[in-house]
């Protein structure tokens, strides 16, 4: 088998028709993997014998790529549909603070450096309009008209797929652009965990569309 350390039951997705198709890894022998019956929101992919695929193989804090066909359709208390595993392979680092560019209009407010989320009333902070042009899992990369500068605390309201977050955030590099807007370096603080895994999926979404892009261009 390749190099990729398939485990059953991890995460596949199945890229066709520009749709992705959740699955999971059901069982495997020497070049081939037995995946289940890859599905979006309700729909099933009619996978046949024959069929080419792009395959998102989640391992760890990895992610692999590769183009695979479909070898068997199998029918058995739980259907399942083996697929080839090539020799190549692109391997992407999933790292809780790998950064992807994105342009995302946020809102964000100078806040103080003992402002507590816990306490604080929402409504009575001066929020601003802002653009996030890069993201990760530790912080954001921010465009601001905001009078701000290294040492600064912001509130970020940052939306998301599946509804947004407050985070709190420490300005770390403050630079001012041709036309006066601040860019600012922010590094997350008092991020709950799973505010922060929430975060990084976001970004591994779109780190998977760019992907998408890019196994239809090779």
């Amino acid at each position: 088998m390749s190099g990729i350390k398939f485990k059953i039951n991890n995460k596949v997705e199945i890229i066709m028709d520009e749709q992705v198709y959740s699955c999971d890894v059901q069982d495997m022998k020497e070049g081939y993997l037995a995946i289940s019956i890859p599905i979006k929101d309700t729909q099933y992919l009619p996978l046949r014998k024959g069929d080419r695929i792009e395959v998102l193989y989640y391992e760890g804090n990895s992610l692999y790529k590769f183009n695979s066909v479909v070898a068997v359709r199998k029918k058995a208390n739980i259907p399942l549909i083996w697929i080839t595993v090539p020799e190549n392979y692109k391997k992407v680092q999933r790292r809780k603070f790998v950064r992807v560019s994105v342009l995302l209009n946020v809102k964000c407010a100078v806040i103080d450096k003992d402002f507590s989320l816990n306490k604080a009333n929402i409504s009575q902070l001066n929020f601003s309009e802002g653009t996030v042009v890069d993201l990760s899992g530790g912080g954001v990369r921010l465009k601001t008209k905001l009078k701000i500068g290294n040492n600064n605390m912001l509130l970020i309201a940052l939306p998301l797929d599946k509804g947004g977050i407050l985070i709190k955030g420490n300005v770390v590099r403050a630079e001012e652009d041709d036309i006066k807007n601040k860019i600012c370096g922010i590094n997350f603080i008092e991020l709950q965990p799973a505010e922060q895994e929430k975060i990084i999926q976001y970004v591994f979404t779109i780190m998977r569309e760019q992907m998408k892009k890019g196994l239809k261009e090779d």
